[in-house]
Protein backbone atom coordinates (compact mmCIF):
# COMPACT_ATOMS: atom_id res chain seq x y z
CA UNK A 1 0.00 0.00 0.00
CA UNK A 2 1.20 2.83 -0.71
CA UNK A 3 1.51 6.19 1.69
CA UNK A 4 -0.82 8.17 0.34
CA UNK A 5 -3.42 5.30 0.07
CA UNK A 6 -2.50 4.77 3.82
CA UNK A 7 -3.31 8.11 4.72
CA UNK A 8 -6.51 7.95 2.63
CA UNK A 9 -7.47 4.71 4.88
CA UNK A 10 -6.24 5.69 8.11
CA UNK A 11 -7.45 9.33 7.91
CA UNK A 12 -10.81 8.77 6.40
CA UNK A 13 -12.63 10.16 10.41
CA UNK A 14 -10.23 13.00 10.89
CA UNK A 15 -9.68 14.71 7.18
CA UNK A 16 -13.33 15.56 7.08
CA UNK A 17 -11.94 18.45 9.76
CA UNK A 18 -9.36 19.63 7.73
CA UNK A 19 -11.16 19.38 4.65
CA UNK A 20 -14.38 21.30 5.79
CA UNK A 21 -12.15 24.08 6.79
CA UNK A 22 -8.77 24.82 5.22
CA UNK A 23 -11.11 27.06 2.86
CA UNK A 24 -11.26 29.53 6.15
CA UNK A 25 -8.08 29.92 6.95
CA UNK A 26 -5.07 32.51 5.46
CA UNK A 27 -2.80 30.03 4.92
CA UNK A 28 0.98 30.30 3.42
CA UNK A 29 1.73 28.03 -0.21
CA UNK A 30 2.74 24.55 1.24
CA UNK A 31 2.69 21.92 4.30
CA UNK A 32 2.30 24.58 7.08
CA UNK A 33 3.63 22.83 10.54
CA UNK A 34 3.99 26.02 12.85
CA UNK A 35 1.51 25.74 14.62
CA UNK A 36 3.09 25.93 17.94
CA UNK A 37 4.66 29.54 16.95
CA UNK A 38 1.65 31.12 15.04
CA UNK A 39 -1.14 29.92 13.99
CA UNK A 40 -2.79 30.50 11.25
CA UNK A 41 -5.50 33.72 11.31
CA UNK A 42 -9.06 32.76 9.80
CA UNK A 43 -10.23 34.40 6.71
CA UNK A 44 -13.57 35.78 8.86
CA UNK A 45 -10.91 38.26 10.42
CA UNK A 46 -11.01 40.45 7.95
CA UNK A 47 -14.46 41.27 7.67
CA UNK A 48 -15.05 40.70 11.67
CA UNK A 49 -12.21 43.79 11.89
CA UNK A 50 -14.12 46.17 9.25
CA UNK A 51 -17.08 45.90 10.57
CA UNK A 52 -15.90 45.62 14.40
CA UNK A 53 -13.15 47.90 14.52
CA UNK A 54 -13.06 50.30 11.68
CA UNK A 55 -16.65 51.02 10.81
CA UNK A 56 -17.34 51.99 14.17
CA UNK A 57 -14.27 54.37 13.77
CA UNK A 58 -15.18 55.37 10.77
CA UNK A 59 -18.65 56.20 11.55
CA UNK A 60 -18.82 57.49 15.26
CA UNK A 61 -14.94 57.76 16.03
CA UNK A 62 -14.89 58.25 20.06
CA UNK A 63 -18.44 57.14 20.05
CA UNK A 64 -17.57 53.81 18.92
CA UNK A 65 -16.39 52.51 22.57
CA UNK A 66 -19.96 50.82 23.07
CA UNK A 67 -18.67 48.64 20.06
CA UNK A 68 -15.36 48.16 20.81
CA UNK A 69 -15.86 47.31 24.57
CA UNK A 70 -18.80 44.57 22.92
CA UNK A 71 -16.43 43.30 20.81
CA UNK A 72 -13.56 42.80 23.35
CA UNK A 73 -16.56 41.47 25.87
CA UNK A 74 -17.06 38.80 23.11
CA UNK A 75 -13.29 37.90 23.07
CA UNK A 76 -13.70 37.06 27.05
CA UNK A 77 -17.04 34.86 26.17
CA UNK A 78 -15.34 33.04 23.52
CA UNK A 79 -12.17 32.19 26.11
CA UNK A 80 -14.46 31.41 28.72
CA UNK A 81 -16.28 28.84 26.44
CA UNK A 82 -13.06 27.31 25.24
CA UNK A 83 -11.45 26.89 28.99
CA UNK A 84 -15.27 26.23 30.92
CA UNK A 85 -15.13 29.56 32.76
CA UNK A 86 -17.09 32.45 33.01
CA UNK A 87 -16.22 35.42 31.29
CA UNK A 88 -16.25 38.02 34.33
CA UNK A 89 -13.39 35.75 35.40
CA UNK A 90 -11.55 36.08 32.39
CA UNK A 91 -9.30 39.99 31.96
CA UNK A 92 -7.89 40.47 28.75
CA UNK A 93 -3.85 41.06 28.42
CA UNK A 94 -1.30 42.10 25.81
CA UNK A 95 0.52 38.82 26.34
CA UNK A 96 1.58 36.17 28.60
CA UNK A 97 4.64 38.19 29.96
CA UNK A 98 2.11 41.11 30.84
CA UNK A 99 0.12 39.18 32.71
CA UNK A 100 2.41 37.35 35.23
CA UNK A 101 4.29 40.42 35.85
CA UNK A 102 1.00 41.67 36.99
CA UNK A 103 -0.17 39.01 39.04
CA UNK A 104 3.14 38.70 40.99
CA UNK A 105 3.42 42.28 41.76
CA UNK A 106 -0.03 41.88 42.79
CA UNK A 107 0.10 39.43 45.02
CA UNK A 108 -0.26 39.92 49.27
CA UNK A 109 3.32 40.42 50.52
CA UNK A 110 4.71 37.48 52.84
CA UNK A 111 6.52 38.30 55.25
CA UNK A 112 7.87 34.27 55.45
CA UNK A 113 7.22 33.55 51.22
CA UNK A 114 9.57 35.09 48.98
CA UNK A 115 9.91 32.14 46.36
CA UNK A 116 9.03 31.55 42.93
CA UNK A 117 9.02 27.94 41.58
CA UNK A 118 9.36 27.40 38.39
CA UNK A 119 11.08 24.69 35.54
CA UNK A 120 13.86 25.26 33.42
CA UNK A 121 11.65 24.23 30.32
CA UNK A 122 9.76 26.78 31.04
CA UNK A 123 9.46 28.98 27.70
CA UNK A 124 12.27 31.71 28.65
CA UNK A 125 10.13 35.03 29.16
CA UNK A 126 8.79 33.59 32.29
CA UNK A 127 12.32 33.51 33.66
CA UNK A 128 12.86 36.97 32.71
CA UNK A 129 9.74 38.36 34.81
CA UNK A 130 10.61 35.90 38.01
CA UNK A 131 13.79 37.78 37.54
CA UNK A 132 12.61 40.92 37.46
CA UNK A 133 10.26 40.22 40.34
CA UNK A 134 13.64 40.25 42.42
CA UNK A 135 12.16 44.14 42.67
CA UNK A 136 9.62 43.35 45.17
CA UNK A 137 11.69 40.79 47.18
CA UNK A 138 10.65 37.67 45.36
CA UNK A 139 13.31 34.78 44.02
CA UNK A 140 13.93 32.00 41.95
CA UNK A 141 14.31 28.69 42.15
CA UNK A 142 13.84 26.26 39.35
CA UNK A 143 13.26 22.20 39.06
CA UNK A 144 15.92 21.06 36.39
CA UNK A 145 14.60 20.12 32.66
CA UNK A 146 13.88 16.63 32.63
CA UNK A 147 11.82 13.44 34.51
CA UNK A 148 12.43 15.98 37.34
CA UNK A 149 9.58 18.73 35.77
CA UNK A 150 6.80 15.80 35.51
CA UNK A 151 7.57 14.27 39.11
CA UNK A 152 4.94 15.33 41.96
CA UNK A 153 7.46 14.42 44.39
CA UNK A 154 9.99 16.27 42.80
CA UNK A 155 7.55 19.68 42.79
CA UNK A 156 6.55 19.24 46.26
CA UNK A 157 10.38 19.22 47.64
CA UNK A 158 10.45 22.26 45.87
CA UNK A 159 7.01 23.77 46.91
CA UNK A 160 7.89 23.93 50.53
CA UNK A 161 7.77 27.32 51.56
CA UNK A 162 7.27 28.82 48.13
CA UNK A 163 5.34 31.84 47.75
CA UNK A 164 4.04 31.14 44.14
CA UNK A 165 4.32 27.83 41.70
CA UNK A 166 4.40 28.76 38.28
CA UNK A 167 3.46 25.25 36.35
CA UNK A 168 3.65 25.16 32.40
CA UNK A 169 0.98 22.86 30.94
CA UNK A 170 2.46 21.28 27.98
CA UNK A 171 6.43 22.50 26.91
CA UNK A 172 7.24 23.38 23.93
CA UNK A 173 10.59 22.04 23.55
CA UNK A 174 9.78 18.23 24.35
CA UNK A 175 5.83 18.29 24.03
CA UNK A 176 5.68 16.78 27.11
CA UNK A 177 2.47 17.61 30.01
CA UNK A 178 3.10 17.76 33.13
CA UNK A 179 0.44 16.71 35.73
CA UNK A 180 -1.31 20.17 36.54
CA UNK A 181 -4.03 19.22 38.57
CA UNK A 182 -1.46 17.16 40.79
CA UNK A 183 0.86 19.95 41.57
CA UNK A 184 -1.55 22.13 42.13
CA UNK A 185 -3.05 20.29 44.96
CA UNK A 186 0.38 19.96 46.51
CA UNK A 187 0.58 23.91 46.15
CA UNK A 188 -2.59 24.58 47.38
CA UNK A 189 -1.85 22.21 50.92
CA UNK A 190 1.03 24.80 50.72
CA UNK A 191 -0.69 27.43 50.92
CA UNK A 192 1.25 28.41 47.57
CA UNK A 193 0.16 30.40 44.52
CA UNK A 194 -0.18 28.44 41.25
CA UNK A 195 -0.52 29.99 37.69
CA UNK A 196 -0.54 27.64 35.30
CA UNK A 197 0.74 28.40 31.34
CA UNK A 198 -1.90 27.17 28.86
CA UNK A 199 -0.37 28.59 26.06
CA UNK A 200 0.92 25.08 23.90
CA UNK A 201 -2.72 23.62 25.55
CA UNK A 202 -5.19 26.29 24.61
CA UNK A 203 -7.21 25.06 21.31
CA UNK A 204 -5.64 21.69 20.83
CA UNK A 205 -5.63 19.73 24.25
CA UNK A 206 -9.17 19.95 26.02
CA UNK A 207 -9.21 21.30 29.18
CA UNK A 208 -11.37 23.03 32.03
CA UNK A 209 -9.54 25.60 34.36
CA UNK A 210 -11.80 24.24 37.92
CA UNK A 211 -10.56 20.83 36.85
CA UNK A 212 -6.89 22.05 36.72
CA UNK A 213 -7.33 23.67 40.62
CA UNK A 214 -4.97 26.62 39.75
CA UNK A 215 -5.41 29.99 41.33
CA UNK A 216 -4.66 31.80 37.43
CA UNK A 217 -4.00 30.71 34.50
CA UNK A 218 -2.42 33.00 31.33
CA UNK A 219 -2.73 32.25 27.94
CA UNK A 220 -2.55 33.83 24.67
CA UNK A 221 -4.30 33.66 21.44
CA UNK A 222 -1.25 33.72 18.25
CA UNK A 223 -0.31 30.03 18.74
CA UNK A 224 -3.20 27.17 18.57
CA UNK A 225 -5.88 29.23 19.12
CA UNK A 226 -5.21 31.02 15.59
CA UNK A 227 -5.97 34.80 16.87
CA UNK A 228 -2.49 36.29 16.01
CA UNK A 229 -0.23 38.31 18.33
CA UNK A 230 -1.67 41.08 21.43
CA UNK A 231 -4.28 39.07 22.72
CA UNK A 232 -3.57 37.19 25.38
CA UNK A 233 -5.67 36.06 28.56
CA UNK A 234 -5.67 35.88 32.46
CA UNK A 235 -7.94 33.99 34.22
CA UNK A 236 -8.42 34.32 38.03
CA UNK A 237 -10.75 32.54 40.95
CA UNK A 238 -12.62 34.94 42.23
CA UNK A 239 -11.27 34.11 45.63
CA UNK A 240 -7.77 34.97 44.04
CA UNK A 241 -8.45 38.04 42.37
CA UNK A 242 -9.89 39.80 45.74
CA UNK A 243 -6.75 39.38 47.51
CA UNK A 244 -4.29 40.70 44.76
CA UNK A 245 -3.79 44.56 44.35
CA UNK A 246 -2.27 44.84 40.53
CA UNK A 247 0.29 48.16 40.88
CA UNK A 248 0.11 48.09 37.25
CA UNK A 249 -3.61 49.53 36.73
CA UNK A 250 -5.40 52.11 35.10
CA UNK A 251 -9.04 53.28 33.79
CA UNK A 252 -9.81 50.09 32.89
CA UNK A 253 -8.81 48.82 36.40
CA UNK A 254 -11.65 50.85 37.46
CA UNK A 255 -14.88 49.17 38.25
CA UNK A 256 -16.59 51.99 36.53
CA UNK A 257 -13.88 53.09 33.51
CA UNK A 258 -16.42 55.70 32.06
CA UNK A 259 -16.63 57.63 35.79
CA UNK A 260 -13.77 59.89 34.92
CA UNK A 261 -13.53 60.97 39.02
CA UNK A 262 -9.50 61.17 39.55
CA UNK A 263 -10.28 60.98 43.29
CA UNK A 264 -12.53 58.05 43.42
CA UNK A 265 -10.68 54.73 42.41
CA UNK A 266 -12.66 51.71 42.95
CA UNK A 267 -11.27 48.71 41.49
CA UNK A 268 -12.82 46.23 39.12
CA UNK A 269 -14.31 43.18 41.24
CA UNK A 270 -12.46 39.84 40.18
CA UNK A 271 -10.67 39.29 37.09
CA UNK A 272 -10.89 43.06 35.94
CA UNK A 273 -8.72 44.52 37.79
CA UNK A 274 -5.87 43.47 35.95
CA UNK A 275 -6.82 44.85 32.91
CA UNK A 276 -4.54 48.44 33.53
CA UNK A 277 -5.05 51.27 30.80
CA UNK A 278 -6.28 52.25 27.64
CA UNK A 279 -6.64 48.82 25.99
CA UNK A 280 -6.01 47.60 22.19
CA UNK A 281 -9.21 46.83 20.74
CA UNK A 282 -8.19 45.13 17.27
CA UNK A 283 -6.25 42.04 18.80
CA UNK A 284 -9.47 41.60 20.08
CA UNK A 285 -11.65 41.03 17.61
CA UNK A 286 -9.21 39.16 15.47
CA UNK A 287 -8.55 36.68 18.14
CA UNK A 288 -12.45 36.33 18.88
CA UNK A 289 -12.37 34.78 15.23
CA UNK A 290 -9.82 32.56 15.84
CA UNK A 291 -11.33 31.34 18.98
CA UNK A 292 -14.80 30.75 17.59
CA UNK A 293 -13.99 29.41 14.47
CA UNK A 294 -12.10 26.72 16.51
CA UNK A 295 -15.18 25.89 18.56
CA UNK A 296 -17.11 25.61 15.27
CA UNK A 297 -15.39 22.00 15.45
CA UNK A 298 -14.55 21.70 19.03
CA UNK A 299 -11.45 21.15 21.01
CA UNK A 300 -12.31 17.50 21.46
CA UNK A 301 -12.03 16.96 17.50
CA UNK A 302 -9.03 19.21 16.72
CA UNK A 303 -7.03 17.16 19.71
CA UNK A 304 -8.44 13.49 18.35
CA UNK A 305 -7.87 15.22 14.48
CA UNK A 306 -4.52 16.28 15.30
CA UNK A 307 -3.26 13.42 17.63
CA UNK A 308 -4.20 10.84 14.95
CA UNK A 309 -1.61 13.03 12.56
CA UNK A 310 1.24 12.71 15.48
CA UNK A 311 0.65 9.32 15.36
CA UNK A 312 1.50 8.97 11.85
CA UNK A 313 4.33 10.83 12.12
CA UNK A 314 5.73 8.56 15.16
CA UNK A 315 4.43 5.30 13.36
CA UNK A 316 6.54 6.88 10.04
CA UNK A 317 10.05 7.70 11.97
CA UNK A 318 12.57 5.24 12.41
CA UNK A 319 13.68 4.21 15.86
CA UNK A 320 15.67 7.03 18.08
CA UNK A 321 14.74 9.59 15.84
CA UNK A 322 11.50 10.89 18.41
CA UNK A 323 13.14 13.76 20.68
CA UNK A 324 9.61 14.65 22.11
CA UNK A 325 6.98 12.76 24.10
CA UNK A 326 5.53 9.53 22.78
CA UNK A 327 2.82 9.04 25.38
CA UNK A 328 -0.77 10.38 23.58
CA UNK A 329 -1.75 10.52 27.54
CA UNK A 330 1.07 12.83 28.14
CA UNK A 331 2.16 14.44 24.98
CA UNK A 332 1.17 17.76 23.76
CA UNK A 333 0.70 19.41 20.08
CA UNK A 334 4.18 19.18 18.70
CA UNK A 335 6.78 16.59 17.40
CA UNK A 336 10.35 16.84 17.63
CA UNK A 337 12.53 14.90 15.79
CA UNK A 338 16.31 13.91 15.87
CA UNK A 339 18.34 14.47 12.44
CA UNK A 340 21.57 14.58 11.18
CA UNK A 341 22.31 18.02 10.36
CA UNK A 342 19.39 20.06 11.85
CA UNK A 343 20.14 23.52 10.14
CA UNK A 344 20.69 21.76 6.64
CA UNK A 345 17.18 19.21 7.04
CA UNK A 346 15.39 23.37 7.97
CA UNK A 347 16.86 24.49 4.71
CA UNK A 348 16.19 21.64 2.83
CA UNK A 349 12.23 21.96 4.37
CA UNK A 350 11.87 25.97 3.66
CA UNK A 351 12.75 24.76 0.10
CA UNK A 352 9.80 22.63 0.07
CA UNK A 353 7.84 25.16 1.09
CA UNK A 354 7.08 22.13 4.53
CA UNK A 355 7.48 25.06 7.45
CA UNK A 356 8.50 24.02 10.52
CA UNK A 357 11.89 25.38 12.75
CA UNK A 358 14.27 23.90 15.40
CA UNK A 359 15.23 23.60 19.19
CA UNK A 360 17.46 21.82 20.51
CA UNK A 361 19.14 20.48 17.71
CA UNK A 362 15.77 18.99 16.87
CA UNK A 363 13.35 19.66 13.91
CA UNK A 364 9.93 20.57 15.57
CA UNK A 365 6.56 20.87 14.01
CA UNK A 366 3.15 20.84 14.87
CA UNK A 367 -0.33 19.86 12.63
CA UNK A 368 -3.26 21.49 13.18
CA UNK A 369 -7.18 20.94 12.33
CA UNK A 370 -6.33 22.25 8.81
CA UNK A 371 -3.27 19.59 8.36
CA UNK A 372 -3.90 16.32 6.81
CA UNK A 373 -2.66 12.92 6.84
CA UNK A 374 -1.62 13.24 3.75
CA UNK A 375 0.56 16.30 4.52
CA UNK A 376 2.10 13.98 7.01
CA UNK A 377 2.97 11.23 4.77
CA UNK A 378 4.90 14.29 2.06
CA UNK A 379 6.80 15.37 5.66
CA UNK A 380 8.27 12.25 6.38
CA UNK A 381 9.22 11.42 2.73
CA UNK A 382 11.23 14.59 2.67
CA UNK A 383 12.69 13.76 6.04
CA UNK A 384 13.97 10.35 5.20
CA UNK A 385 17.71 11.78 3.90
CA UNK A 386 17.93 13.10 7.23
CA UNK A 387 16.85 10.64 9.93
CA UNK A 388 19.53 9.30 11.89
Amino acid sequence: MTRTARATAKGDLTMSIAADIRAKFEMPEGIYLLNHSVGCLPRAARRALEDQWFGPWAEKGSDGWGEWIAAVDHFREMVARLIGAQPDDICPQTNLSGGLSKILCALPVREDRHKIVLCEEDFPTVGFVAAAAAHFGLETEFIPRGDAATDPDVWAKHLDGAHVAFITHTFSNRSARLPVAEITKLARERDVYSVVDAVQASGVIPYAVDDLGADFLLGTSVKFLCGGSGAGFLWATKDAAEKCSPVDTGWFSHENPFEFDIRNYRVAPGARRFWGGTPSIAPYVVAATGIETLLQSGVEAIHAHNQSLIDRLHEGLPDGALASERDRERRGNAVLIHVADAGEALEKMKSLSIRMDTREGCLRLSPHLYNTMEEMDLVLEALGPFLK
